[in-house]
Order: C-alpha cells, then structure tokens, then sequence
C-alpha cells in the first residue's frame, strides 16, 4: 500500500476552492527558498527600522515541513503538494509583517505547530515497513492546509488589520484543535499503530472535526443573532416587501427609470460621472415604486452588493441617521459574515442592547464599505427626515464618496431619492441629478389608469365612450402624480352605483390634484356613511394623523371600546364589526405587524385641510380618553385578583400600552396647540367639557403623585391658553408634573412616571402573562387573549425600548432581553451561564474573566495555554508595546528588534541566538535527534 496520490489532490483541491485564481498562480511554484528570501528581507527591513521580531521561533515549523517534503516525494514523485504550503507561508508572512503584533501573533503560532511536526525523515523506515502509516502524511498534509485556510483570509482584504485580533480569537478552538491533531499524528508515528487503529483514529478525527464544524457554525449563528438583535433593523427588508407588493398588478411600472441615461452611467459605468445619484420629484410622484423597482435591479447584479433604506413620514426615530446606519448595517452583516466576530465583540463592549451610538454604526458602515468591494447604497424618502438628521446623513455619505473616489472612483454609489427640498440640493450640488418631470412616467400611469377603468367597467357596466373619458380626464389631470391616479381610480371603484359614479365623472367634478383626489374620497366616505360611521371615520382617521407611533388594530378595538362615563371598556357592545379599510377606504393600508398607516404622508396635510380632521381637537380627545382610561377600576391599587382576572380576560388592558407610554405626549401636544390654535376652533366646548372631567378624574385618582407638584407657578406661561377654564389649576398641575419629569432626564422617562399608575400597570402585565401560560385557560380564551392583545404579550418595562410595546412570544426572550438593558455588558465565553444575566459594568466583566476564564484572556494576542495565570506586566517594550512581567524578559526581547544574538550553539552549527533559552532548545531538539 502505498501513499494515494488521489488523496493528497482531493486534499489539495478543497483548499484551491478557497482561493481566488491570482492566489492560485501564485502559490504553484512556490519553494522553500521563496520562504526563506522574504524572511530575509522582512529581517533586513525590521533590523532598519530597529523592529526585528525573532524570527528563529518558526525554524522549527520550515524544519518539519522540509523534511516533510522530501518524505512525500519519494512516495508522490512531484513538489506540487508542498508549493501549497510555501506559497500561503510566504504570502501571511509577507502581510503580517507590516504590522508588528499580527506578525508576534502569526510567529507564535508557526512556532506552536513546528513544536507538535516530528521530523519525518527519521521515520522513513517505519513508512517503508509500515505503509498504512503513510496516511500519518495525508493527515499532516489536510491540518496545515486548513491552518493556512485561515491564515490567508484573515491577511487578506483592505479591513483586515480593523478585524484581526477578533477574527483570531474566533479562531482559537480550531486553532488548538490542529495543534492537538497534529502532537496526536505524531504520537501515532512514534507507536507504529496498525491499520485497524490508523482507521479508528482517522474515523475519531473526522468525527471531531465535524462536531467542531457543528460548533462553530452554532456559535456564528448565535454571534449572528445577537448582532442583529443588536443593530434591530428588521423593518427595512419588510419595507421593501410592502413596496414590491405594490408593482405585483402592475410589474412594468416603474422599469422606465433603468433605461434612464443618468441611471445606467450611476449604475453600470466602471467609474460613472458622479457617484452620487438624486432623483427627485412632486410628492405622490411614485419615487418610492421607483426606489424598490432600482433596489431589485441592483439587488440583480451580483458583482455587487446592495442595502437600502425607506424613511417614513411622521417616525422621527425612523428617520434618523442612526437609525439608517443600522438599518444599511443590518444588511451588509449578512454579505459579509467574517466580519462577524469584529460587529459582536463591539457590541460586548458597548454595553448596549440596541446600538445606539451614532459614531460606532458610522465606524462600523465604513469598515464595511472597505471590506465590500463594490455597493449600491440607496436611501428613499429622506426629505422626511427632519432638517438636522438630513445634515448629518448628507455630510456623512458625501464625504464617504469623496475619500473613495480619490483612490477607486466608483467603488461605492450612493442614490437618494426624495421631493426637490433646498438644503438637500445644496448638499447635492455637484451629484448627478434625475428631476422627475410629468412625462416621465407617463406611460405608466396610461398603463396603470386602463386597467383600473377596465376593472370599473366590468363593475359598473360602462361604455366604452365612458371608459375613454375616465381614462382621458384622469391621465390629463395627473401632471406625473401616480398618487393622484390611485386615489382617483380608488374612489371611482368605490362608488356605489353608476349613477354615483356618472355625477363623480362629470368635467365639473372631476378633481384637481391630489387636495381634491383626498376632497373626494372623504367625501364619497361621508355620503356613503351614517352620522355615527362618519364620526367613527373621522375620529379614526385624527388617531392615525395623531398617534405617536403606528396603532395597532386590536389597540384601536380597544381604544373605540373605553367608555369613560360607566368606566368600562365594552368589546362586545362598542368594538368596530368591520375593519378600519372598509370605513376608511383607500386612506389607510395595513402594514406588517397588524400596524394601520396612512396611505402616504401627503395624507396628513390634505385630510387637515378639509377641515374633516382637526388636529388640536384630536390631540385633546386623546389627551383626555387616555387619562380617563388611566383612572379605571383596573389600574387601582384595591382590587381582588378575581376581578382583575375578568377585566384581563375582558380585553381591558388591549390599550394599556399606549396610554401609560403617550399620555403626556398628548397632554403636551394639546398645551402647545392651545397656544395658538384653540382660538380658531368652533364647537370647542363639548371637548372642553371631556377634558376638564378627564383632568379632575386624573389629578384625583394620582393625588399623592401630584401633591409633590403642588409649586406651579412656572406652567403659567404654558397654560396662559386655558387660564379662564374651570380645569385651569388641574391643567397646571399635570402640566408641572410632566414638566419635571422630563427634566430628569432619558433613564427617567423610561419609568413610568405616576408610582402608583406604575405599579398597577407591572401588575397587569404579569396577569397577563400569567394567563398566556396557564394551561387552566381554554382555547377559547386563549383565542380571545390573542384578539385583544396579539400574540406577543410578554414585553420590556422601558417605555422608550421598541419592545414595550412590541413585545415578545415567550418570557425567556424577554427576560434575556430585560437582563440585558439592566445589565448590558457580557461575558464573551460562549459556554459562560452568566451570558444570560450579564454585568452592570465593563469592570465587573474584567473581574469575572481573571476568576473563571483566566484562559481566554487576551487568547486572540497570544493564545494562551488553558488556565495560564496572568501575572502583571509593568515592563513595556518601547517598539512594539508588548509587555512583559520581569525585566530581562523586556531586555532579551529588545534585543531581538536590535538582531542582537550573543548566544550561539555550543556544538559549532553556526546559529545564534537573542535569548539563552532558545539557544539551549535549539540544543536538545536540533542536535539530539541527529
């Protein structure tokens, strides 16, 4: 039996599939020489600039692999095998020496593998008596392999010196693992095992490696996990989603935009005239249709990557510049995975659940942006974020732009897409530029409008006459607003009957623009409805423009069901039998996560204007709705569990949530309207009247609360709106107490600022909780639960963290998450129990390390044997900075940056060395086994 030259080709053919063809060719001849001569040179180099860094300590690794070379020639005939180990060597020796500790790091390493390599040629004779032990030779073959696997990705990209030393403690399992399959092959070779035990152990040892795979891909996957948890962006994948789901009837839309010659050059110039692109156009223009039909054919080209970003209108945390950074970053994680490591051992050290430092997500984006070769970036809507956020973004990304194109004009392209405001211009004045204008998407809203009209033909049975003026009047009056047609088209459907539709038809009522395509719809909304279904409409439609955040529809249900008089919240009498799309139409469109919208943010202005929605009456009705809910028997401090348990079961917390998180934004929204819009407002006194029992209700339900705010002479000013009210001192009261709370600062408003309401509240989420797990509840109540209150009612107690009201499906996720906003910094040993519980400061972290995992200290800088104990390092080297815990350590180490070597061999080989102890293992290990 003989060495398979078939083994050692398929060993060598899985490591070629891991390398770029430029690798490849230049590996093929490489020799030990080659070796030897950039050593030399990188010696020659370090002794000029006074840098060396012992050398010697990889003469044991080029000893082994020499030798190992001339053992499988004899059985392979050919050095094509070991030009693969030579060519990786020379090429991370080459890189890493530009960088003094990677290259401490890359020699210790080469040193700990040469100590495990026997020297072959010794065994020479057992490999002729023994051939099964030739596959000793495979096996050493496939480790080294697999070690410079690693290696020449970790030196290779524009980012690797950024991501070493988190990319080599990743490392460090596999690491070992090697070093130890490697001192096991050896042992092998000394006991001249037999073929039976060569299968078992080679059996063992593919064994091992694929539950070290498996290992290893649990830990990325769980690394991957948390920093996704961590940058939270998962919205920007479903944004898209919500915008593709737009073109599905109608595909072709849009695609104009890609034949589009200032597009194609931003796109697909190997180095485009500008690589900032902006297209801008009117409001309703379809630019976000436009956005996603550009996303997708970037998304196509895969010699590129692409991340995007939608900001909506009226979510100010959306729209921020972090808020973008870590949605693009929530992205580019998963096109480049090795950068992993690095993005999770920031987050530990951040201490932060969510990312929340605007400088780290910018550090973090242009890491990747260095790594990631070639990308799109596109960002629509950014005129809705607000003027300071656009500054900060547009600074950010042009100056990105600038310090790229000075080296690789083109390498990263950036598209923004938003209404024609000043200060984005300004900011954009020397980008490329597309002005959507009326005819530029003219054959597709032609397109769009004839298959709607075919639709409301078939419905209302029109003519073909009518059906050419339907089209020919909507088209006309477009003016390149695809909005406009939409709602058109929208409300034409929606007509009851022809007749209905004929009056809507005619020249004279046909709308102007997108004020009277709103005008219209509501409208036709309040003809086809009762007084009641009008009131329900309008107070649905205030919500929406008023909400803090987007409602959700079981909120809504249980908002439309408080009956403040009787103090009840009556689902079964008072929530609505039919979805909100059905009373609003066309105005609202439901969004992932059951969350009711506006139809676009143009919406907001054109409903107010009608007058059918008046904001500050709005912001009042809500002010006092959640304070008289707040006041209810199930937030009181005196109530039998039984009757908590029926309110629980009754649907009595589904607006909980929201109220006790935005009452007192309603409440100062309402202040500040007051100010200088209540004047203008008629029939004001039926909301004046809720407000003032809302107000009495309140200070006197939270009387202790508000007895510490009983100095009020500050909210004067603030209040001046409603100083001949009767409520007029309540008012100030409240106000006071709100005042001082937000004073307290950011940690303050994440507690809810009433002790009592407080309290009341944490108590009826457990209940919750409690009766989401009780397997004493029936699946009918189980079912009613989830309508009331979703499926996701285990939730964190800060009310400014996106899951106090999103919630979780089980508590071991909450709780991780609670324990992590209480105590955010972690152990980094992955098997470490207090990985669920964290530490209250990096200090603690520090500490809990030295005691149970002194081993893992520092391992990506030096890897360290396990349970090595750190003793102090106060001797610091002045060159490279590695520290040492006694003098004459520092002393011999300088010596080998000055190529000092005062100790030479005693048995007249020549060598010579810094320190006498290598000098003596050169002795031992060298010359005994001659």
């Amino acid at each position: 039996m003989s060495v398979s030259d078939d083994s050692f080709r398929l060993i060598l053919s899985n490591f070629k599939k891991r390398l770029t063809q430029k690798e490849q060719d230049d590996f093929e001849f490489a020799t030990l020489d080659d070796v030897r001569l950039e050593m030399d040179r990188i010696q020659r180099e370090q002794a000029t600039r006074k840098e060396m860094m012992n050398m010697p300590r990889i003469q044991s690794f080029l000893e082994a692999m020499e030798q190992f070379s001339k053992v499988i020639e004899v059985f392979l005939n050919t050095s094509e095998f070991v030009a693969f180990i030579w060519g990786p060597m020379k090429f991370v020796l080459q890189v890493a020496s530009t960088w003094a500790e990677s290259f401490d790091i890359l020699l210790g390493a080469y040193e700990q593998i040469g100590n495990q390599i026997p020297l072959l040629q010794q065994f020479q004779a057992v490999f002729n008596q023994n051939p099964h032990m030739r596959r000793v030779l495979e096996m050493i073959y496939s480790d080294i392999l697999e070690f410079h696997k690693r290696a020449i990705r970790f030196f290779s990209g524009p980012v690797w010196r950024q991501v070493f030393r988190s990319a080599w403690k990743d490392f460090n399992t596999r690491f070992q693992n090697i070093v130890n399959g490697l001192r096991q092959h050896s042992e092998l070779l000394q006991s001249q095992a037999n073929l039976l035990h060569i299968q078992q152990y080679q059996a063992d040892r593919l064994a091992m490696f694929d539950r070290l795979d498996s290992t290893e891909e649990k830990q990325r996957q769980e690394k991957y996990v948390a920093v996704m948890g961590w940058v939270l962006s998962a919205e920007t994948k479903l944004d898209h989603d919500s915008a593709c789901e737009a073109l599905s009837e109608h595909p072709e839309s849009g695609r104009w935009i890609l034949k589009n010659s200032e597009f194609q050059n931003w796109k697909e110039a190997d180095t485009p005239v500008c690589s900032i692109l902006w297209l801008n156009g009117i409001p309703g223009a379809g630019k976000t249709v436009l956005a996603s039909v550009v996303i997708e054919s970037c998304l196509s080209a895969t010699s590129s990557t692409t991340s995007f970003f939608y900001c909506k209108y009226g979510d100010k945390d959306k729209n921020s510049f972090l808020s973008i950074l870590k949605g693009l970053l929530s992205q580019l994680i998963c096109h480049s995975r090795d950068l992993i490591p690095f993005c999770y051992d920031k987050y530990l050290a951040s201490g932060e659940l969510t990312l929340v430092s605007t400088s780290l997500a910018k550090q973090l984006l242009d890491l990747f942006c260095q790594k990631i070769y070639r990308q799109y970036i596109i960002i629509d809507g950014l005129d809705e974020c607000d003027e300071s956020e656009r500054k900060l973004i547009l600074q950010f990304f042009t100056s990105m732009i600038d310090r790229y194109d000075m080296k690789e004009p083109g390498r990263i392209r950036v598209l923004f897409i938003s209404q024609d405001v000043n200060d984005i211009g300004k900011a954009l004045s020397t980008a490329a530029v597309i002005a959507l204008g009326p005819s530029d998407n003219e054959s597709d809203i032609r397109s769009f409008v004839l298959t709607e009209t075919r639709k409301i033909q078939v419905k209302h049975d029109l003519d073909n006459q009518q059906v050419e003026h339907i089209v020919g009047s909507t088209c006309r009056r477009a003016q390149g607003m695809f909005l406009f047609v939409k709602l058109v088209m929208s409300n034409l459907y929606a007509q009851p009957t022809r007749h209905h539709l004929q009056e809507e038809i005619k020249v004279t009522r046909f709308p102007q623009g997108l004020g009277q395509a709103y005008e219209r719809i509501l409208s036709r909304i309040k003809h086809n409805s009762t007084p009641v279904e009008w009131k329900i409409a309008r107070k649905l439609l205030g919500w929406m423009i008023c909400a803090v955040r987007p409602l959700k529809w079981h909120e809504i249900q249980g908002a439309i069901s408080i009956e403040p008089e009787s103090q009840t919240v009556n689902f079964d009498d008072r929530r609505l039998r039919i979805h909100i799309r059905d009373i609003c139409g066309s105005l609202v469109v439901l969004r992932p996560g059951d969350r009711i919208e506006l139809v676009h943010s143009t919406a907001k202005f054109f409903i107010t204007d009608t007058g059918h929605v008046r904001t500050p009456i709005v912001q009042c009705d809500l002010a006092a709705l959640c304070m008289q809910y707040l006041t209810f028997e199930c937030f009181s401090e005196d109530i039998n569990q039984e009757t908590l348990v029926e309110f629980a079961i009754g649907g009595y917390f589904a607006f909980q949530d929201y109220a006790v998180a935005n009452w007192s934004h309603h409440f100062l929204a309402m202040i500040e309207a007051g100010q200088s819009d209540f004047a203008a407002e008629s029939d004001i006194e039926e909301t004046m009247e809720e407000l003032e029992n809302a107000l009495n209700e309140f200070t006197q339900n939270f009387e202790e609360d508000f007895v510490q705010e009983a100095n009020v002479h500050t909210s004067g000013k603030a209040c001046k709106a409603f100083q001949q009210r009767r409520f007029h001192a309540s008012l100030q009261l409240v106000w006071s107490h709100v005042d001082k709370h937000q004073n307290k600062g950011f940690e303050a408003r994440n507690n809810v600022s009433l002790e009592i309401l407080g309290k009341a509240f944490a108590r009826n989420r457990e209940l919750l909780e409690e009766l989401t797990s009780s397997t004493n509840c029936s699946s009918n109540t189980q079912k009613d639960l989830e309508s009331f209150y979703g499926d996701k009612r285990y939730k964190c107690p800060r009310l400014t963290c996106f899951y106090f009201h999103e919630g979780f499906q089980d508590a071991k996720c909450r709780d991780l998450h609670k324990n992590r906003h209480e105590r955010p910094f972690q152990c980094t040993s992955p098997n470490c129990t207090m990985v669920e519980f964290g530490f209250r400061s990096q200090k603690e972290v520090d500490k809990h390390m030295k005691a149970y995992h002194p081993d893992e200290i520092d391992e990506a800088v030096t890897f360290a044997a396990a349970n090595t104990v750190r003793a102090s390092t106060p001797y610091v080297c002045p060159v490279c900075e590695k520290r040492f815990t006694r003098g004459f350590s520092l002393r011999n180490h300088i010596r080998s940056h000055n190529a000092e070597r005062p100790y030479a061999c005693s048995l007249g080989c020549g060598k010579a060395f810094t320190r006498v102890n290598d000098c003596k293992r050169h002795e031992k290990t060298v010359h005994a086994r001659r």
